[in-house]
């Protein structure tokens, strides 16, 4: 499989799950990056953006349809410090080029924005705790899938289980995976539900 990576902030943590709602997104994990502290932590952010790495599959999902993805699933006008500010992170001058195309569409849309377009210089990840928010939160889920931190933040099940565990309720990559993983439709039968009844009721999102 064919991967891509995408970095953008959409205004705090939380776009994470939403991400991982789009098919073709294999992978999310959340970190810091867009500014120049040399090891940057949740504390002592120093002047970096809380954003999301997207990892995804070019050939079902394009980086043009993420960033309408990104545009249409925040408010790009409200203006926040640069911990919560919205950004979009290029690593290439294809995605440089995309990015400011939507940049001056959403632009021209809604008039100004307090949004920033820059290239990635380096990405930090964040601390296990802010990794797959929703996911975490089902400690049952977590210990049947098997995760560990790592996986937490790095593999597709984790991703795609966060988002149903925030309500997502497109099931397609979840019965895939089930057969991929094979998991146990006790499992399978838990997380549908927990995502039919709109997520998880203890987060707070």
């Amino acid at each position: 499989m064919s991967r891509a990576r995408a970095y953008l902030g959409m205004q705090c943590f939380w776009g994470e799950s939403a991400f991982a709602k789009q098919r073709g997104v294999v992978g999310t994990r959340v970190g810091y990056a867009g500014g120049t502290t040399p090891a940057p932590t949740y504390r002592d952010i120093g002047d970096h953006t809380e954003v999301t790495e997207v990892t995804f599959d070019p050939s079902i999902i394009t980086y043009r349809s993420i960033l309408d993805f990104f545009w249409s699933h925040h408010d790009p006008t409200l203006h926040n410090k640069k911990q919560y500010q919205s950004a979009i992170l290029w690593t290439n001058e294809d995605e440089e080029k995309i990015a400011k195309e939507t940049y001056e569409e959403q632009k021209n849309k809604v008039g100004k924005l307090d949004t920033y377009v820059v290239r990635l210089d380096k990405f930090h990840q964040a601390e296990d705790y802010h990794q797959k928010y929703w996911l975490r939160a089902q400690s049952r889920i977590v210990k049947e899938l098997n995760l560990t931190d790592e996986t937490i933040a790095t593999s597709e099940i984790a991703s795609k289980a966060n988002a149903y565990m925030a309500g997502y309720t497109d099931f397609t990559d979840l019965d895939r995976l089930a057969k991929e993983l094979n998991l146990s439709a006790d499992l399978v039968k838990v997380i549908r539900e927990i995502a039919e009844r709109g997520g998880d009721p203890r987060a707070c999102h």
